[in-house]
């Protein structure tokens, strides 16, 4: 299904759109979910952010090392482990 939406813009210069309840209903979103959005050949896909929890067991030497490198990177820390964690399960495939 492919849908159009008006972009809105604040004041401020920022972008925003509002999603349709009736499509809110159909995806099982609802306000305050946590989306992602993603770059696709020109186009932006919306997920909806499904946490799970994993411990990661690493100590203070260990954890500022790989801090340090996710700042390097410009990404988060959980951005750093989840892409490090999928790179694993991909690999494992």
């Amino acid at each position: 299904m492919e849908k159009e939406v008006l972009l809105k813009e604040t004041t401020d210069g920022d972008l925003f759109f509002t999603i349709p309840d009736e499509m809110l209903e159909r995806l099982g979103w609802k306000e305050g979910d946590d989306l992602k959005f993603e770059e696709r050949n020109g186009s932006v896909l919306i997920r909806k952010v499904k946490y799970e929890n994993v411990q990661l067991e690493f100590d203070d030497k260990e954890l500022l090392t790989y801090m340090i490198y996710a700042h390097e990177q410009n990404i988060t820390f959980n951005k750093l482990c989840e892409d490090a964690i999928k790179a694993k399960l991909l690999d494992k495939d």
